[in-house]
C-alpha cells in the first residue's frame, strides 16, 4: 500500500525507494498495484511510476509457486503467480468477472451504483465495468482485498469522500479487516500530507460511527 500510495501522490523518488525494498518474489504483485492505479490516480501518474518502476528494474514473467505460499515473507500470502504482461481474457470475460468483482465490493449497492453510472453516461458504466472492474481489477496476481487496500491508499489523499467511504466498504466486503483498513488510512499523511490524513480519518471516523452494514 505504500507503493499503491506514492504512485497516486506522483512522487516518484519515494515510487523509486519502495520499489527498490520490494522483493523480486512480490514483483508480480507490485506491477498489479502500478498497472490499477490509472484507474484511481490517472493515466498519467501510473506511466510515469511504471516508468521509474522500469528504470529501478523488474523481473520479467511470472514468479515461481513455491514464493507464493502464506509461509513467504517476501509477497503477500494472497497474491498468485502469473505472467504480469499477459493480457488475459477476452471482452465477454472481462464484462462477467467485472461483474462479479464489482458486486462483491458494492454488495447491496451494486444495482444502485450500475444505474447512477449509467445515468450519468453509458459508456462511463461499460468502461468502470469491463476495463475497471474486469480486466485490471479481476487480473491474477493480487487478491481483491489487496487491491483494495492499495486502492484506499490512493483515494484517502484526493479528497473524495463518497468514493472512499464506498472503497472502504468494499475492502471490507472482500476479506480486509477494520485495523488493516484504519492502518492503510493512517499512513496517509506519508505521501499526500497532513491535511489530506485527517480528511481521511474523518471519512472512516464517520463511517465507523453511523455503523453501515457491510
Amino acid at each position: 500500500t505504500f507503493l499503491s500510495a506514492s504512485i497516486g501522490a506522483g512522487r516518484l523518488h519515494d515510487v523509486a525507494r519502495d520499489w527498490q525494498h520490494l522483493p523480486l518474489s512480490a514483483h508480480t504483485a507490485g506491477m498489479e498495484v502500478a498497472l490499477q492505479a490509472h484507474l484511481f490516480a490517472g493515466f498519467a501518474r501510473a506511466i510515469n511510476a511504471l516508468a521509474t518502476i522500469h528504470r529501478v528494474g523488474v523481473l520479467e514473467g511470472s514468479v515461481p509457486d513455491v514464493t507464493m505460499t502464506s509461509s513467504s515473507d517476501d509477497v503477500p500470502c494472497d497474491a498468485t503467480p502469473h505472467d504480469w504482461r499477459l493480457d488475459l481474457h477476452s471482452d465477454d470475460a472481462w464484462r462477467t468477472e467485472g461483474q462479479e468483482a464489482c458486486a462483491q465490493i458494492y454488495g447491496k449497492g451494486y444495482d444502485k451504483l450500475r444505474k447512477r453510472m449509467s445515468d450519468m453516461h453509458p459508456v462511463l458504466d461499460s468502461m468502470m465495468i469491463e476495463n475497471g472492474y474486469g480486466r485490471v481489477m479481476s487480473r491474477p496476481g493480487l487478491s481483491l482485498r489487496l487491491r483494495e487496500l492499495c486502492v484506499l491508499a490512493i483515494l484517502a489523499g484526493q479528497d473524495v469522500a463518497p468514493q472512499l467511504n464506498s472503497h472502504i466498504r468494499g475492502a471490507m466486503r472482500v476479506g480486509a479487516t477494520h485495523e488493516e483498513v484504519e492502518a492503510v488510512l493512517q499512513q496517509t499523511g506519508l505521501a499526500w500530507g497532513e491535511e489530506a490524513h485527517l480528511q481521511a480519518m474523518a471519512t472512516f471516523e464517520t463511517l465507523q460511527s453511523a455503523r453501515y452494514g457491510l
